[in-house]
C-alpha cells in the first residue's frame, strides 16, 4: 500500500542528464524524476555542494534548462549491483522561460 502523497507538485519519471555546478568544478548526473518544485538527482560520485547551486538540465531535443537549487536530503543508494549517490533538490529559481519549459515537460509526462 502506497503512502499518501504531500507534495504539492506532481512529479514525472523523466530522466534527464543534469549537471550540477559546485564550487570545486562539475558533477555530471541524471535526473530520475522532476516536478515543478525540484527534482531527484543520480551521480556517480558526492558533490561538495553550497547552500544554493546551480543546475544545468540537457533534454534530448530541447533547448538546456537552468535552474538553482538546495539540497534537502541525500543518500548511497544501490540499484542492481551498482551504488549511487542520489539526493533531493528544491528548487530556489528557475528563470520563467525554462519553468514553462519545465511545466509542460512535466504535464507531457504525468
Amino acid at each position: 500500500m502506497m503512502a499518501n502523497e504531500k507534495r504539492q507538485h506532481p512529479r514525472a519519471e523523466i530522466t534527464w542528464p543534469v549537471t550540477v555546478i559546485t564550487h570545486n568544478g562539475p558533477v555530471d548526473g541524471r535526473t530520475q524524476n522532476i516536478s515543478r518544485a525540484g527534482t531527484l538527482i543520480r551521480c556517480p560520485e558526492v558533490p561538495d555542494l553550497d547552500d544554493n547551486f546551480r543546475l544545468v538540465f540537457k533534454p534530448a531535443g530541447r533547448q538546456m534548462l537552468l535552474a538553482t537549487g538546495e539540497m534537502i536530503w541525500s543518500d548511497i543508494l544501490l540499484d542492481d549491483k551498482y551504488a549511487f549517490y542520489a539526493m533531493g533538490v528544491r528548487f530556489t529559481y528557475v528563470p520563467e522561460h525554462d519553468q514553462h519549459v519545465l511545466g509542460k515537460a512535466v504535464s507531457e509526462h504525468t
